[in-house]
């Protein structure tokens, strides 16, 4: 049949070429063309090892990423930790974990909270409902990454936003019905080699001036927002202190004095 010629020929083509290969004659480039070539590749060569080699990128000031990741040499490889880590926040939307994705030496520590234990931070999380008080919020986690200095820690920011729509006992019982817009947050996890939970951090805000919680983080900042603020310094913004106040005002006349010598 047809088919089974036009097969055939095909699986004899390759072998019909290599048969008449030995008499097709060699092309030959020219000298004057082969050194143009020659001079071509080597500026290109020149270029790219120049753009390897530039100064930002072999300052000693940035550290080697990779290497110093190789050199931890963790068991569960950066890929694996920031899965882990995406599925701890999953749990419960972004607000405490499971309590089996916890080790047993789990620790939660906030800018001002903390540590506490494993018990103690499932009885604090159990007893606060931020998806009831806020049914429309969005965590907004991003910018996953391991820590080369310590391979077994993966490092995000969370913002978030929403509205107080819905209770929240016992800070806010009747809803406020105000907006919440939490300003960045360095948050981190760290694993142990069974890929449970052994440090959990948050709250600490990377821009004040950014939502509208008063540059606090965590629950303070929520509660900042939706005008119930705890009544003690810590969940409170920030202020300039007296004795700072008066250092900066020293400060300031040491300077105009030595300006005008």
């Amino acid at each position: 049949s047809r088919k089974r010629l036009h097969r055939a020929a095909m699986h004899a083509l390759p072998l019909a070429l290599l048969a008449f290969a030995p008499h097709v004659p060699q092309l030959r480039t020219p000298p004057n063309c082969r050194a143009t070539v020659a001079s071509a590749a080597a500026s290109v060569a020149a270029e790219e090892t120049a753009a390897t080699a530039s100064p930002e990128q072999n300052n000693p000031i940035f550290l080697d990423e990779s290497a110093a990741l190789a050199a931890a040499g963790f068991a569960l490889q950066p890929p694996e930790l920031i899965q882990l880590a995406k599925r701890f926040l999953v749990s419960k939307g972004g607000f405490g974990a499971d309590a089996e994705l916890l080790g047993d030496d789990f620790a939660f520590v906030g800018p001002v909270v903390g540590p506490l234990s494993k018990e103690e931070f499932l009885k604090a999380i159990g007893s606060v409902d931020v998806q009831k008080a806020f049914p429309d919020f969005s965590p907004q986690f991003y910018g996953f990454q391991v820590d080369p200095l310590e391979g077994n820690r993966v490092w995000y920011v969370a913002r978030g936003r929403g509205t107080n729509t819905g209770p929240f006992p016992p800070f806010a019982p009747v809803p406020t019905g105000r907006s919440l817009v939490n300003p960045p947050q360095a948050c981190s996890l760290t694993f142990d080699e069974k890929g449970l939970v052994t440090k959990y951090t948050i709250g600490v805000v990377m821009d004040r001036q950014v939502g509208n919680t008063g540059g606090l983080g965590g629950l303070y900042g929520i509660l900042y927002a939706i005008g119930r603020p705890l009544p003690f310094p810590e969940a409170q913004p920030w202020q300039m202190s007296k004795r700072y106040r008066l250092f900066q005002g020293v400060g300031s006349l040491v300077g105009a004095l030595a300006g005008r010598k």
